[in-house]
């Protein structure tokens, strides 16, 4: 039987209570991984780019269709490049 983590949602809770105006937040999620919470905020926010290193772990994310509001890639955060004010959220969920 797989782990099912945070089934209660306290993970996105957290992240609406410190990001209350989400849905108009570009979020830019540094180690997004598998993609288990960048899913689960998606609907939440009004863009999403996130990157992981890990390409094994970004193609389990994209073994399902991506919101369309997510731009995924495989990068390291000293290489990826963001645009100045392109972000209003940066989230390092399980990254540090």
């Amino acid at each position: 039987m797989p782990i099912e983590l945070d089934p209660e949602e306290h993970e996105v809770g957290a992240l609406l209570t410190f990001a209350p105006n989400l849905h108009s937040s570009h979020v830019v999620e540094i180690g997004c991984g598998d993609g288990r919470l960048t899913r689960r905020y998606a609907a939440h926010a009004a863009s999403i780019f996130a990157f992981d290193p890990d390409e094994a772990a970004v193609t389990v994310f994209r073994s399902e269709p991506l919101p369309e509001n997510v731009h995924l890639r495989t990068d390291t955060v000293d290489r990826v490049e963001i645009a100045a004010g392109r972000a209003d959220v940066a989230l390092l969920s399980w990254s540090l």
